[in-house]
Order: structure tokens, then C-alpha cells, then sequence
């Protein structure tokens, strides 16, 4: 039987390279020749609650369909990309068909395990927590990520891989000429990388971040930028400036017919619930 055609999607993540979301359209993914496979997506996002406390909301889904590009933490430039209009990360799984994979899929995170129960509605199909419900987790733990399956569906798999450690950045402070430093916690190993955002409301727009320009780095604690690439970001005219950072780490795998990737990242500042 021949499957359906659906035109080739970015999934919105991230936002990868924005805040949290699934896949990216910027220069930290993996290019994808156009075709139609099975995919599945496992997010993993560091939230706080008011006490402090690090929690997150697990969300999964699956489709038959096209991607264009996939958010790899292996991807690391290690420069920033021109000026561009900041649209807020969304998930969006517009044109694919969406599959069961299961009555419920359970991530295992640090010894814990979540079961993560499957929601149907209006055509679409996702994994997610009740709504306004988290757990509680430990950045940097171990996770394993189970799929039961379903005929028809998804396939059965497993995933094994980690989830991004919480750390710290030194303010990200505009110089008066030159290079701009970058300080922050280097991740334990080279398998994650560090996804910068700089945003800004130019003069003339309003109070609301309207532009934003994306870095990549090796997630080793040091970089810098030029003033060539900041300088729209660090003007002064303009009405606001912000920064946010993310730690993502990522595992690709095979399976039948397609992949499963689990994503996983670690946002300064942190989110609320």
C-alpha cells in the first residue's frame, strides 16, 4: 500500500535555538533529503517551580511524514548566524499522519519512571502529562525513553541517553569594541552543545522582542563573539535586549521504516511551569 504524500516539514522546536521545542529550522540541525518515514520525538524541558525546584512536563509524538532538518547537539558551529525576525518556538506537526505508538510511553529518568499516557483529539495524537502536571527530575540524570508500540502504528523501541545538566552563565555584557567573552558551566562530556539566543526589540518597533541572532558553540564553558555578528544585538537604540541560553542534547536512533530522536534541554533563564 502506498503511503500518503505530505509536503516536507521543520518541526518547530526548540524554538531549538529560541527556548524550548522540537525541531529547529536554523543552522544547529541535520539536513534531510525531503522523504516520508516514520518519526518519533521525545522533548524533555527544565522547568522551576516558584520553590525551585527542577521539574519537567515529557511530551512525545509520532507520525508518518517528511522533516527537512533535525536538531543535533553534535551540530556545532561555533558562530552565530545573521539577524532575524524572533518567532516564539511552537510545536507544530501540520500535514503528517499521526500514529499511535502505545496506550502510554514511559521514560525512566534517574531510576524514576513516568508514564506518559497517549492523548487523541481532533485528529491529532501526542503523548502528554495532564495539563499543568510535571515531575520532578535531576538535570543531568540518566534516562530511558520505552515505546510499547502498536500494530499499524509506530514500531516497538527503546532509547537510552541523557538528559542536559543545569549550569550557569556569567552576564553576557556587550563590550565597548572588540570581542565579546563568553563564560558559562562546560558540560561533563562532548556530546551536548550550547544554543545562545540574542534578542532584541529594535528603535521604532516597541517594547516587544521582534529580532533575535542564534550562535551554536562546543558546550565547553568558553567562546566568544565578534563584534561583527553582535553588533545589531548590542546597539544601542535599541529598546530591549535580552539573552537566553540552552543546553541541548539529542540521540538519534534507527528504527523500522524511520527514527526516534529524544531531545533534551536545559534553558537559562529557566522557565515556569
Amino acid at each position: 500500500m502506498p503511503l500518503l504524500r505530505h509536503s516536507p516539514r521543520r518541526l518547530g522546536l526548540l524554538g531549538l535555538c529560541a527556548a524550548t521545542a522540537f525541531v529547529a529550522s536554523c543552522d544547529t540541525t541535520v539536513g534531510f533529503r525531503p522523504n516520508e518515514l516514520l518519526w518519533g520525538f521525545v522533548s524533555l524541558s527544565a522547568v522551576k517551580n516558584p520553590a525551585g525546584e527542577t521539574r519537567t512536563a515529557p511530551t512525545g509524538t509520532f507520525f508518518r511524514g517528511e522533516v527537512s532538518s533535525l536538531p543535533s547537539a553534535a551540530v556545532r558551529p561555533d558562530t552565530c548566524f545573521p539577524s532575524r525576525t524572533y518567532v516564539p518556538p511552537t510545536n507544530s506537526f501540520a500535514g503528517v499522519a499521526f500514529l499511535d505508538a502505545g496506550a502510554s510511553i514511559s521514560l525512566n529518568i534517574g531510576g524514576t519512571t513516568t508514564e506518559v499516557p497517549r492523548i487523541s483529539g481532533g485528529g491529532i495524537t501526542k503523548y502528554n502529562l495532564a495539563a499543568g502536571t510535571t515531575v520532578a527530575y535531576r538535570p543531568g540524570d540518566s534516562i530511558v525513553v520505552r515505546v510499547p508500540g502498536a500494530n499499524g502504528g509506530y514500531p516497538t523501541t527503546e532509547v537510552r541517553g541523557k538528559t542536559a545538566e543545569a549550569f550557569t552563565m556569567q552576564p553576557v555584557t556587550p563590550p565597548a569594541s572588540g570581542y565579546m567573552q563568553l563564560r558559562w558551566t562546560a558540560a561533563s562530556d562532548n556530546n551536548s552543545a550550547l544554543v545562545l539566543s540574542l534578542q532584541y526589540a529594535p528603535a521604532g518597533g516597541g517594547s516587544t522582542v521582534s529580532r533575535e541572532i542564534l550562535c551554536a558553540f562546543a558546550d565547553d564553558g568558553v567562546d566568544s563573539i565578534p563584534v561583527a555578528k553582535y553588533q545589531e544585538w548590542s546597539a544601542a537604540s535599541n529598546v530591549t535586549r535580552q539573552v537566553v541560553a540552552n543546553r541541548l542534547r539529542t540521540v538519534l536512533q534507527n528504527v523500522n521504516g524511520g527514527a526516534i530522536q529524544f531531545i533534551s534541554t536545559y534553558q537559562l533563564p529557566t522557565p515556569t511551569p
